[in-house]
């Protein structure tokens, strides 16, 4: 009996990327991602220094540079995508393998819900203190983030603080974890791939209608909203996970990179921001997020097999490190940089210094919470195993 289901464990579909299922691109990715989200933040964050005026704003005083980081929020589109592909990937070799939707759910929330609830702690004793980083003074909705429902609070009620606006792109994540794997459990892999498409097909309308009804935010983070980036990775899933269309579809995400690479780049060049009313024209609105869900799914497929220049880079160690760390770095990016603010205030230093500080101290945090609290936690996943005694083979590495 053990010796059938182990022959069975091993014969399901499964990506052969060289001679393990690990796929280090993928870590680079998620590296290039929230190194992005850094990159669009840092003017926000440190706005209210001396040197930006109201007439002098810090993406006019940084230059160009400070110009292009305004294209930087696609960092948590390419986030939606590397997700929509791995959590994809688990499910489908899981329903082969007929493992159990329960434990899927518990081993995400090993991976998920600790730090963030941790990071909600954080903030509310800093309000209890008496919000000493002025970070979320007045803020009364935190229910609504402790239940992942933060994306559908800003819907209703518009932009909130942004140590907690933060979590929006975590909600839309987590309720996409509760009812995707029923919808993998009960399609096979061609109707997985027509309930995909019609997804990607359906949030530009949605969006056009959002845009008619309501206030700009709910058009960037209402769920049905966002949800071609998370679809369009499912899709790379399904293509990449069948052996037989491997091989082609590597060879077209190849031919096509270069031209979404000129699709994401526009993204800096215009730039299309989604904080500023002047920079997000109605056509980018509605139609801006499926160009790069589906420019981004094209790039996932080009690097799943990456070699070459691109390929070292998607596996150099600062990018694999970044994206092992990615969560970390962004729970903790917005706190450490009041942190830094607070604490450089009486030495009236410059944008630079605040950056090259805020980034070592967020380095040196998220480190630190990786390896003291969420790996930790994840070695508690070897009591969830998938099927028997034992976890689909590199999942952990997959979404770690």
């Amino acid at each position: 009996m053990q010796e059938s289901k182990a022959r069975s464990l091993s014969s399901g579909p499964t990506f052969s990327y060289g001679a393990s299922t690990y796929v280090p691109a993928v870590d680079g990715l998620r590296g290039i991602a929230i190194l992005l989200v850094l990159w669009y933040h840092a003017p926000f964050l440190f706005r209210d220094l001396p040197e930006f005026t109201a007439s002098h704003s810090p993406w006019e005083v940084l230059g160009l540079a400070g110009t292009m980081s305004l294209g930087g929020w696609i960092g948590v589109d390419l986030f939606f995508v590397v997700s929509g592909f791995l959590i994809t990937t688990i499910l489908l070799r899981l329903r082969d393998r007929g493992g159990s939707l329960w434990v899927f759910w518990g081993r995400r929330g090993l991976r998920i819900l600790p730090l963030a609830t941790l990071y909600l702690l954080v903030l509310s004793v800093l309000t209890w203190l008496g919000d000493p980083l002025k970070m979320v003074s007045h803020f009364e909705g935190w229910a609504w983030y402790a239940l992942y429902l933060g994306n559908i609070h800003i819907t209703l009620y518009g932009w909130q603080p942004l140590a907690i606006m933060i979590l929006w792109s975590l909600a839309i994540e987590e309720q996409f974890y509760l009812v995707w794997p029923l919808l993998v459990r009960a399609c096979s892999r061609h109707r997985l791939l027509w309930w995909s498409g019609g997804i990607m097909a359906a949030a530009p309308v949605v969006r056009a209608i959002m845009l008619s009804v309501a206030d700009y935010p709910a058009t960037y983070v209402f769920t049905i909203c966002r949800l071609d980036g998370l679809a369009a990775g499912a899709v790379v899933a399904v293509i990449f996970g069948n052996p037989k269309w491997q091989a082609e579809a590597t060879r077209l995400c190849n031919r096509l990179a270069p031209f979404a690479s000129v699709v994401i780049l526009l993204a800096f060049l215009v730039p299309f921001s989604p904080s500023l009313p002047e920079t997000r024209p109605w056509f980018f609105s509605v139609f801006g997020y499926s160009w790069l869900a589906v420019s981004f799914a094209i790039l996932l497929g080009a690097s799943l097999n990456a070699v070459g220049l691109w390929g070292a880079l998607l596996k150099s160690p600062l990018l694999t490190f970044s994206g092992r760390r990615c969560y970390g770095l962004y729970l903790w990016h917005v706190l450490i940089a009041g942190c830094i603010t607070a604490g450089l205030q009486p030495f009236q230093f410059g944008f630079h210094v605040h950056l090259c500080l805020w980034l070592a101290a967020l380095l040196i945090v998220a480190n630190g919470s990786w390896l003291f609290f969420e790996e930790p936690l994840l070695q508690l996943k070897q009591f969830l195993p998938y099927v028997g005694n034992e976890p689909l083979r590199s999942e952990s590495k997959l979404v770690a």
